[in-house]
């Protein structure tokens, strides 16, 4: 038979060295987890704000055709109010005719003048 030379027992440097790479082995796993869980909560973040970015630019385009709308209506009931007072109607006839305040017709027919 061969001789055999006896494996050496691990020195005490080798365990503190062996125990330290365990250590920081745990201690990276550890830290790649917390990571990665802020990652996650961070991409749920990101989608939130996309999905209320979306929201907001939506509810911008209404309220500009609302305000398309509007500034339409508001042309064609000044027209109106103007074609009733220009035929005599009272300020008080013109606002029940058109569902309008009297302050409001008053306005529209004093801005003409």
């Amino acid at each position: 038979m061969k001789n055999r030379k006896p494996l050496r027992e691990p020195s005490e440097a080798d365990r503190l060295l062996n125990l330290q790479l365990s250590e920081i082995e745990e201690l990276s796993s550890l830290l790649m987890s917390r990571i990665d869980e802020r990652v996650k909560t961070l991409k749920e973040i990101e989608k939130r704000i996309d999905e209320k970015k979306d929201m907001l630019q939506r509810l911008l385009i209404r309220a500009e055709n609302i305000s398309f709308e509007c500034e339409d209506l508001s042309g064609y009931r000044y027209r109106e109010v103007m074609v009733l007072a220009g035929r005599g109607v009272k300020v008080e006839e013109i606002a029940n005719l058109l569902d309008l305040p009297v302050g409001e017709v008053e306005l529209l027919i004093n801005m003409s003048e």
